[in-house]
């Protein structure tokens, strides 16, 4: 990660193969992709890290969504308009209502780290009744750390 800093150009050849494992069918290797690419913070990844950072947000498997709704607070640390343009944090909001209860708390915790992080002090989820529920819904079936989260 710090080579990366140091050689961003090298970094990017690394990337494609990141790239092709978001693809790959094993989900572990999925989520392991996305991670990577965002860990390594050069602004020229970012534009290799959209597009397979969208499909893992829409995942089949949890730990994939889980893994990248981290990531999308991630990349805010690193290119806040970014998120927003590209739709992250609506697909992030729209995790709030995911199926499993733990993809629901680590989106609350993204959002919870983006909304500290962000310089205009706008809230970025509006907690409407239905919003509300889900989240509540969620957290019977949470561990608890998700539940601190979600409270």
């Amino acid at each position: 990660m710090n080579y990366a800093k140091s050689q961003p150009d090298m970094a990017i050849m690394a990337v494609n193969t990141f790239v092709k494992d978001c693809e790959d069918g094993n989900p572990l290797i999925r989520a392991l992709a996305v991670r990577t690419m965002v860990c390594i913070r050069v602004d020229k990844i970012t534009e290799y890290l959209c597009e397979p950072l969208r499909k893992c947000l829409k995942d089949e498997d949890p730990y994939v969504r889980k893994t990248a709704a981290v990531c999308v607070a991630k990349l805010h640390d690193i290119n806040a308009p970014l998120v927003e343009d590209q739709g992250f944090l609506d697909q992030l909001r729209d995790l709030l209502s995911d199926s499993n209860p733990m993809v629901v708390a680590i989106a609350v915790a993204a959002l919870s780290e983006m909304n500290e992080a962000s310089a205009s002090g706008q809230l970025l989820a509006e907690m409407s009744a239905p919003t509300i529920n889900k989240l509540l819904t969620a957290l019977n079936e949470c561990t608890e750390w998700g539940q601190v989260f979600i409270l």
